[in-house]
């Protein structure tokens, strides 16, 4: 059994396992990459010393030493002879998973965390970076590994359900942006291929080019929408010769817990409508209908996002970057990448 089929069968037991560490998913953002899993099994934890001095006697390797008690899925990029670690596209969250038992014991985190960065030296890699999401107690044992820990945060509605309606909270400002939009209309009708036309449309408004592909969001939408977790919001007016205009779209994915603001669009030139604000308050709304709490999916940049976001009601809520740069020559590439990134933005 390869370690993708023994990851699926770890993680059936855990329903409220967010989407965007399931197999599927991954399949989708690393369309045409490599991922793989890091497993971590009882002896592994056992070997690392704590467990063993709890032991007097070893005994022989049991059924129950050989089970899978954590999972890292994780992407491998491979560039100018170097081995890396990253975030697939549209991920905010990865990191490791890992079972009950180390979920209550900070003993057993602290050895996991000890067996990963073994793990991770002994890949010879170059560099190592990923999200943990929200809750997840090994950044803080990572750290003491040699890892660096930084904190992000994102912006949550956590309860919907002691809400009656989403914009109950929202800002007067935004409030006034819904009055604006009160003559918009909503649907679900819109396809993949039309939303990525869109998007670019939007971002060529403000002369910024897209960070994804359109072969990337078909995929990605063909397999969240066959797996029942997403969908994709549109905001049209009507214009004079009763022809209908998007002025606004989000693609939005969901897991048992939250429904994620994935990819927001906005047409600049209309901005005067208040569809902007129409937009997020259907998806909050959406995330209601489900019972789900909701996350923006972001809010560390520094271009007044995050105002926008707490101005829905959304509160901050923290996560974690890990990262480790194992050979330092790699710090030139990683330097290169940014730099890319902030060009294909023009």
């Amino acid at each position: 059994m390869t370690a993708k089929e023994q990851y699926e069968t770890f993680i059936r037991q855990f329903p409220d396992m967010p989407v965007m560490l399931q197999p599927w998913w991954l399949e989708a953002v690393c369309a045409g990459k490599q991922w793989d899993v890091m497993l971590i099994t009882r002896s592994e934890l056992q070997a690392t010393g704590w467990w063993r001095r709890k032991k007097s006697v070893q005994a022989e390797a049991t059924e129950a030493d050989n089970e899978i008690v954590a999972a890292m899925p994780y992407l491998l990029r491979k560039r100018l002879g170097y081995q890396f670690i990253l975030m697939p596209q549209m991920t905010i969250y990865g990191g490791v998973w890992m079972n009950s038992d180390i979920f209550g014991s900070p003993d057993m985190q602290k050895q996991l965390a000890k067996v990963i960065a073994q793990k991770l030296r002994a890949m010879h890699i170059a560099y190592y970076y990923q999200h943990f999401p929200t809750g997840n107690p090994l950044p803080h044992w990572l750290a003491e590994q040699g890892l660096k820990v930084e904190q992000r945060v994102t912006y949550r509605i956590d309860d919907l359900t002691a809400i009656e309606a989403p914009e109950d909270t929202f800002s007067k400002n935004k409030k006034r942006q819904l009055h604006k939009a009160e003559d918009l209309q909503v649907d679900y009708d819109m396809s993949a291929e039309e939303f990525y036309g869109f998007h670019k449309q939007c971002m060529g408004e403000r002369n910024h080019k897209l960070s994804y592909s359109r072969e990337f969001l078909l995929v990605l939408e063909r397999k969240t929408r066959r797996a029942g977790n997403s969908a994709i919001l549109r905001i049209t007016r009507q214009n004079g010769d009763n022809s209908l205009q998007t002025v606004a779209a989000a693609f939005v994915v969901w897991d048992k817990r939250y429904l994620y603001y994935l990819i927001p669009a906005y047409l600049p030139s209309a901005a005067d409508t208040g569809a902007s604000a129409r937009l997020a308050d259907e998806a909050i709304r959406l995330a209601k209908e489900k019972g789900l709490q909701f996350d923006f999916e972001g809010g560390n940049d520094s271009d007044g996002i995050a105002s926008h976001y707490r101005q829905f009601g959304a509160k901050p809520a923290a996560y974690c970057s890990v990262c480790k740069l194992y050979r330092p020559s790699f710090a030139l590439l990683l330097w290169l990448n940014k730099w890319l990134e902030k060009l294909k933005k023009y």
